[in-house]
């Protein structure tokens, strides 16, 4: 991730773009044609919200602008004596606490994250062409083959992607020196945004560990319902320590107000985070200046709509016909989605969808993304992290997304234990399975194409940490 686009603050700048008296110590000056401004702000609410890259710079936006925040060596090296002595005096206290009785031990924090599957344990995949070969429940490591080559066009006879997405999206993988295929390099400098599907009820798991443990500053639908969504100038907002540019991509409107405000150009966001890809490619995105690297998260399709019926019954708790609806009425109902994925993917979203939309999806999929497999979670985030740059396999980057996949891996029994005690079945071959099935039956498709191609792009990965 790029030094200066982690640190972007809103931190005095009018609607206008004007500069209010939060600035103190002004000097300006150039680094790399980006204004520079010298100074705290001058409020000590401001100073709390500051967040200092190592090299003591931060950014913001003026007026469509980007202008670089420095700090003076002066006060860098102040801070760095405060820094130094703070150390000293925690290293005290924890000697002491080793040595005090009663002292509270160190926690401790695995050098390997510990495997994790879902509650649903879905294998169904030898219907679509995956075979699995060996499957192991305590590691949740599973391998199988779906006998698809990366360099194997799944579209043909005239069938093709749309333009604009091979223009403005970046192929995942790229022919290597040797003859065979290597991960396209990123690099955070170039203009482009890695790009996050995100598909419901999977993707906000993720997009919590993107924010919470990678830092990252997404671009996403976090100011859907908040009046900061309407200004009329972007600006990053820190929420529970996590920051947010104020967008919203969820939806089509919000995604031509990011436009209008030149989001890509901003600089601001790390992370663009929408279902609306295609959408995004029109509105955002452009070739060659700001091209996107896509990536995403899938759940098995089953599993995805039964946990939507359990969010949907936990929303209308106010109503109680909706609130007793069951699983099958709901499946059977016009709140269950059809074929989601697929849909999408082939960027029709009323129209009936084909079997050559299949085809399609899986092209895209295999040309453009980056996949994760929500049942593979662990070995997911480390490759998502490791393709943009972002993994530190640390103490506290371990800990953090180990609390976040135990949160996420809780609310998945949850889930499966309300729907097996209203259905007392939801295995495969039971009534729900068949009706779920039924209105996924293209998106079970894609997906097990997808698994395929999880386990052809772990080959271009190094082994992995976790």
């Amino acid at each position: 991730m790029s030094e200066h686009r982690r640190s972007f603050i809103n931190w005095g700048v009018s609607e206008e773009g004007e500069e209010s008296d939060s600035q103190a110590e002004e000097k300006i000056e150039e680094d790399d044609g980006i204004p520079v401004r010298y100074g705290y702000p001058s409020k000590i609410k401001e100073k709390k919200k500051m967040a200092i890259d190592p090299d003591g710079a931060t950014m913001q936006a003026k007026g469509g602008e980007r202008v670089l925040m420095k700090v003076s060596a002066f006060r860098q090296s102040l801070s760095k004596k405060r820094a130094a002595s703070g150390a000293l005096l925690i290293g005290v206290i924890g000697m002491a606490a080793c040595v005090l009785p009663g002292s509270t031990p160190t926690r401790y924090i695995p050098d390997q994250m510990k495997k994790t599957s879902s509650a649903f344990d879905y294998h169904d995949g030898a219907n679509y062409g995956y075979n699995e070969t060996t499957f192991d429940v305590g590691n949740s490591e599973q391998s199988g083959k779906y006998n698809l080559q990366l360099d194997e066009p799944m579209i043909s006879g005239g069938i093709t992607i749309p333009p604009y997405i091979d223009a403005t999206f970046v192929d995942t993988f790229q022919p290597s020196d040797d003859g065979g295929f290597e991960l396209t390099p990123f690099l955070a400098t170039s203009g482009e945004y890695p790009f996050f599907w995100r598909v419901p009820n999977v993707g906000s798991r993720i997009e919590n560990m993107l924010v919470s443990c990678v830092k990252a500053v997404l671009a996403t639908s976090a100011f859907r319902d908040d009046e900061r969504g309407a200004e009329n100038a972007l600006r990053v907002y820190n929420i529970e320590d996590r920051a947010y540019v104020n967008v919203d991509l969820s939806q089509t409107f919000g995604i031509e107000r990011a436009s209008d405000l030149n989001l890509a150009d901003s600089g601001l966001a790390d992370v663009f985070v929408s279902p609306h890809f295609n959408y995004v490619a029109h509105k955002l995105l452009s070739s060659p200046q700001h091209k996107g690297r896509m990536f995403t998260v899938f759940r098995h399709p089953i599993e995805r709509a039964i946990v939507s019926h359990s969010d949907f019954i936990k929303k209308h708790q106010a109503d109680s016909r909706l609130a007793q609806m069951s699983l099958a009425e709901f499946a059977q109902s016009d709140y269950s989605s059809k074929d989601w994925l697929t849909r999408f993917l082939a960027n029709k979203r009323d129209d009936i969808v084909t079997w050559e939309d299949v085809q399609k999806a899986k092209e895209i999929l295999r040309k453009k993304f980056l996949i994760g497999l929500y049942d593979r979670i662990e070995e997911s985030i480390e490759r998502i992290e490791r393709y943009f740059g972002w993994f530190k396999n640390g103490p506290l980057e371990r800990e953090c997304h180990q609390n976040l996949i135990a949160a996420a891996r809780a609310h998945d029994t949850e889930d499966y234990m309300y729907e097996v005690g209203q259905e007392g079945s939801i295995d495969i071959g039971s009534e729900v399975y068949g009706l779920m099935l039924k209105n996924n039956e293209k998106d079970m498709e894609v997906y097990w194409y997808a698994v395929g191609l999880f386990e052809e792009q772990g080959k271009l990965f190094p082994p992995l940490s976790w």
